[in-house]
């Protein structure tokens, strides 16, 4: 990891002493990055004993010194050197007992035992937390000057951990510190930590949340933490709802709370404040000229909230803030997206009862339809409608007409790989944290097959970009948020391959790639990332307006009128700051 190394640089620099400040926010991560990746780099640069622990509740300068030897001593070393030393003490109490008494004495002996200790302490590492915590400025200096003469006068690196910004002793901290470093996870490191700590976050779900803790720049581990420990609830809710759209649902309601624990808990907005932002937004917008002071006071809100098209539910708002779980009904409060077309209602028992005579009679055509014409089909999404099919024949809610038990069962078997969607390595199937079939034949038959195209995946796991990028955005769309999302690409993408792909494109990826470049380009300094970019963007905006004029009107024309904006807005963005930038060196030059 590319902070460790750049500390263990500043740690291995010995024309000052060793003392190094780690600064960062309150929630970025320090504490996790230090127990996870810094320790374990440092014991392997070094070959040195790695000691680490926090300052607070540290009282004195003795209380810091006993602290240190407490953790240099193992429990064994640390018995047997004070009952040796005891047992010297106690042959002396008899001459001093009416002068002191016998806790005088032993506390003496272990106070003068643990001096020694402490002057022989050496060839280690010093890894000490939470600074800014420490109650008493007298006695933060104190421990700063302690540890700059520990790192002066012997083999004894330190690193300091804190938040400068919280700290008052500025002067101190110049003249103690050879080195700082201003320590940060990125989006993308903060969501592979996340992922790797909640199961309930899915490469989808780790996309969207990566989509909106970029928007409003929020790399506060403590509180997304928090945040997904609401989600979680809620998810399981949900997923338990009939015939809702789930990966809608949950990426709306995931983006929701993420904005709401970060207004809370990461910028301390009251929960009635937020719920004010919100409720006022559309009045505000259409009177802002003439209540500047008023929009002001909500302008952080509103950035946080520019992306909650359709509100946030005022319970949800409670549950994030209080934690009152008060929903009745999850799926009328959230508004979340149900399932309408008649092929869905189809895959759901429940709904079917609630279907016409004639919507049903309709409904068992279009399976029959999927089942034997349907190509270029999510696996899962076929073998689900078959198992619908055939339990739908076992419990006699149709006669075996069309197909028989035997029937379908063999066709299952013998279908070939060339009809069904081929994932990209790094995906999961869709489904497959929520899998479930009736018959457990078809769930076999669907697993054997799911081993056919995740052989056949990883074969083409070395396709070109481009190619697979013209072909469909969804495609690559895994890729491209974990690993793009601060990386130039249109470079080696380029006009021609651009508007290949826009032609062939569904709207819905139309869409979806409108949303991960307005996410992409959204924070300031966007020319540090992607000025490589800026030429084939202007080349690209070209051919995008000659494209709109040509296709005239409908969903595609609006999404690439879309692209157009954002493509201008980015690149120009970059012009200027860069302008900026260079007028800013030019006259620093001068």
């Amino acid at each position: 990891m590319k902070q460790a190394d750049q500390i263990i640089e500043l740690l291995s620099d010995t024309s000052f002493p060793q003392v190094v400040l780690l600064d960062g926010a309150w929630g970025s991560g320090k504490t996790y990055f230090i127990n996870n990746h810094l320790i374990d780099r440092i014991e392997q640069k070094f070959q040195q004993q790695v000691y680490f622990f926090s300052l607070y509740g540290i009282s004195s300068i003795d209380d810091f010194r006993d602290k240190i030897i407490s953790l240099s001593l193992t429990d064994q070393e640390e018995a047997s050197v004070f009952a040796k030393y005891f047992s010297k003490a106690v042959d002396g109490v008899a001459n001093n007992l009416g002068e002191r008494g016998i806790g005088a004495v032993l506390s003496g002996a272990a106070g003068a035992y643990k001096y020694k200790l402490y002057g022989e302490l050496d060839n280690c590492v010093l890894i000490l937390d939470d600074l800014e915590r420490v109650a008493d400025e007298k006695l933060i200096k104190n421990i700063l000057g302690e540890c700059l003469s520990l790192a002066e006068s012997k083999d004894i690196k330190v690193v300091f951990v804190a938040n400068e910004e919280k700290l008052d002793c500025k002067n101190d901290i110049e003249k103690v510190f050879a080195d700082k470093y201003k320590f940060n996870f990125t989006h993308e490191e903060v969501v592979a930590i996340l992922k790797g700590t909640y199961e309930s976050i899915d490469d989808k779900l780790a996309n969207e949340l990566l989509l909106n803790i970029t928007s409003i720049d929020s790399r506060n581990i403590r509180v997304l933490k928090r945040a997904i420990a609401k989600f979680t609830r809620i998810k399981s809710e949900i997923e338990r709802i009939d015939n809702v759209i789930l990966d809608q649902a949950l990426s709306k309601v995931l983006g929701d709370i993420i904005r709401i624990c970060c207004a809370k808990f990461e910028h301390g907005y009251s929960k009635e404040k937020i719920i004010g932002a919100i409720d006022t937004r559309v009045i505000r917008q259409m009177t802002k000229d003439t209540e500047e002071v008023e929009n002001s006071e909500y302008e952080k809100l509103d950035n946080i909230f520019s992306d909650s098209f359709y509100g946030v539910n005022e319970k949800l708002i409670s549950y994030c803030c209080d934690g009152l779980y008060e929903f009745d009904d999850l799926k009328e409060e959230l508004n979340l997206p149900i399932k309408q077309t008649l092929l869905d209602a189809m895959k759901s028992m429940w709904v079917q009862n609630q279907l016409t005579e004639d919507e049903f009679k309709n409904g068992v055509e279009l399976l029959e339809g999927v089942i034997s014409t349907a190509t270029d089909i999510n696996a899962y999404e076929w073998f689900s409608i078959c198992d619908t099919y055939l339990y739908m024949l076992d419990n006699k809610i149709i006669a075996p007409s069309k197909y028989s038990r035997e029937e379908l069962l063999d066709m299952c078997k013998n279908s070939e790989i060339s009809r069904f969607t081929v994932p990209v390595v790094q995906d999961s199937f869709d489904h497959d944290f929520r899998t479930h079939f009736y018959d457990q034949e078809i769930s076999k038959l669907y697993y054997a097959k799911k081993d056919e195209l995740d052989i056949l995946a990883k074969e083409n796991k070395n396709s070109d970009f481009s190619e697979k990028f013209t072909k469909s955005w969804s495609n690559v769309q895994n890729e491209a948020h974990q690993n793009l999302m601060h990386t130039p690409i249109y470079q080696d993408i380029g006009v021609d391959v651009m508007k290949d792909a826009l032609l062939s494109w569904s709207n819905e990826d139309l869409f979806q790639f409108v949303r991960f470049n307005k996410h992409r380009y959204r924070f300031n300094n966007i020319q540090d990332f992607f000025e490589p970019e800026i030429e084939d963007l202007k080349n690209i905006s070209t051919m995008l307006v000659v494209l709109r004029d040509e296709l005239g009107f409908g969903l595609k024309v609006a999404n690439i009128g879309e692209i157009h904006a954002c493509f201008v807005d980015a690149y120009s963005r970059m012009e200027t700051n860069l302008g900026r930038k260079k007028a800013n060196v030019d006259e620093n030059a001068s």
